[in-house]
């Protein structure tokens, strides 16, 4: 679709600030339309009442008319070109800040942000803030939600030094299935497959870390107790607790910043 003679360089912020917050997870949430709103308010400053929503709507369009694409590209090129280098380096910060707006920054949207950087020799920008920001990180991809988070460190807890044992599943399925009542068991046993598929691939320090402090961050202090309590089961699943696993789950409590006693066995 070809651009309209109205078409500003606003559209083009506003269809590359739309392609992040919608494109990278097909899903506009309020808080990163709110942020969209006011970035385009900060460029349209002066503008007619009503002119940033229009243009909002505009730009929308070539996601549903259009080839996205090829819009999206056509938008950063001719960015490059209409912006000073410090007009640049503010849509980088409002990018982030979309990005971060519905507090996990997706491995999709880090990829967005990475390449408009580098296209418009902007990386080291990019990379501080990504590195920096304030919002859970999320190197899964977009299938992956706080049930997994727990799947993960479930699948951390049981694994120890060999392989995950039947039984030692079952009481994962159980326990997981009491986080999500609504979910069949054959979706929660997706969820685990999941999570096992990663933690095969890359359990790294870096990824457990992550995992821990976006547990911390969405649950409350009685759920965090009830997460040590299903770890407690699944390590007792199929054999006595062993030394490395009570470490690990005292580990977790300090982390959580609550404080468990394992039926008499630590605490």
């Amino acid at each position: 679709m070809d651009a309209p003679d109205t078409w500003t360089t606003a559209h083009d912020l506003a269809v590359v600030y739309i392609a992040l917050a919608y494109g990278t997870d097909h899903d506009l949430s309020d808080e990163e339309l709110h942020v969209v709103n006011e970035a385009l308010e900060a460029w349209h400053a002066g503008g007619e009442d009503g002119s940033v929503h229009e243009i909002i709507v505009e730009a929308a369009t070539v996601f549903v008319e259009g080839n996205a694409e090829n819009a999206v590209r056509r938008a950063m090129q001719d960015l490059r070109a209409a912006l000073a280098p410090e007009e640049r380096r503010t849509t980088v910060r409002h990018l982030i800040r979309i990005a971060e707006a519905d507090g996990v920054l997706l491995e999709r949207e880090q990829g967005f942000i990475h390449a408009l950087a580098d296209a418009w020799s902007l990386k080291e920008l990019s990379e501080e803030l990504l590195q920096n920001t304030s919002a859970v990180v999320q190197r899964r991809g977009e299938d992956w939600g706080l049930i997994h988070e727990l799947a993960f460190l479930y699948i951390l807890v049981g694994h120890g030094d060999d392989d995950l044992s039947d039984a030692t599943i079952e009481v994962m399925v159980d326990r997981l299935g009491e986080w999500r009542t609504e979910a069949s068991e054959a979706q929660v046993r997706e969820v685990v497959r999941r999570a096992l598929q990663v933690y095969a691939e890359a359990a790294s320090e870096e990824l457990i870390h992550d995992s821990v402090e976006a547990l911390k961050d969405a649950l409350s202090p009685t759920h965090r107790l009830t997460v040590l309590d299903d770890l407690y089961s699944v390590a007792r699943a199929d054999s006595p607790m062993t030394p490395s696993e009570r470490d690990l789950i005292h580990s977790l409590a300090k982390a959580w910043d609550v404080t468990v006693r394992m039926n008499g066995h630590g605490g």
